[in-house]
């Protein structure tokens, strides 16, 4: 009876500090979050609908450019493009050519630029956590375009364990939407080849080189 009579009274006060707790760490991801200067902040821009399609038809436009042989080119992008682009015309894309699935959960990942790299949130809510960011810093080599992915943060608070599964989920989307190949084919057999890439504050700079279509063998030539 008396361990009963003390236990009754501490399990609603045990409970009541829990919530506390909880709803003070809730405020402080958010003020923390909130102090992130803008250009941290990755944003979607408020007519993603013709951000989107204006970004991938300037893509087109560029890439398939007629130019010089081996002539380089570069262009900046603003990474509330591409946000725009993933919101919008990803899942066009997917649902276009199932082929394409894989990518699905690359449509919440938003993107900002600082100085030398990436700030990525992913903004997958339906496990019901706080929106983790990420650094993220791009590079070239062999041919090959990677992604150095940091810690998971929530604001500036690092999260412990970051190979959570949502922080996984993140990497993974990442890994999917841009690590790989750093050439383009184009229809005409022509391929693009990026070349260098910079993040400057609210700016993604991209270098690239347009090579021309591979010569056909002359016929005969095999036989010498």
């Amino acid at each position: 009876m008396t361990r009963a009579a003390t236990a009754s009274p501490l399990r609603p006060a045990r409970l009541a500090f829990a919530a506390a707790l909880a709803l003070l760490g809730a405020l402080l991801a958010a003020v923390v979050l909130a102090a992130l200067p803008p250009a941290a902040r990755p944003m979607l821009p408020a007519d993603p609908e013709s951000r989107g399609e204006a970004f991938e038809q300037a893509m087109a436009a560029a890439l398939t450019k007629v130019r010089a042989a081996g002539e380089e080119w570069a262009i900046a992008v603003d990474p509330a493009d591409i946000n725009a682009w993933l919101a919008t015309r990803l899942p066009k894309w997917i649902a276009h050519d199932p082929e394409l699935a894989a990518l699905e959960p690359a449509r919440t990942v938003r993107i900002a630029a600082v100085a030398g790299g990436l700030v990525v949130e992913d903004s997958l809510r339906a496990s019901g956590a706080a929106v983790l960011s990420l650094p993220v810093t791009p590079s070239l080599a062999d041919g090959r375009l990677f992604l150095d992915i940091g810690t998971a943060r929530i604001g500036r608070l690092p999260v412990p364990g970051s190979a959570s599964a949502l922080a996984a989920l993140a990497r993974d989307s990442l890994n999917r939407l841009a690590s790989g190949p750093a050439r383009i084919p184009l229809a005409d057999r022509r391929t693009v080849e990026l070349r260098g890439i910079g993040c400057a504050r609210g700016e993604i700079r991209l270098l690239f080189a347009t090579l021309p279509a591979p010569t056909e063998p002359r016929e005969g030539a095999a036989a010498r």
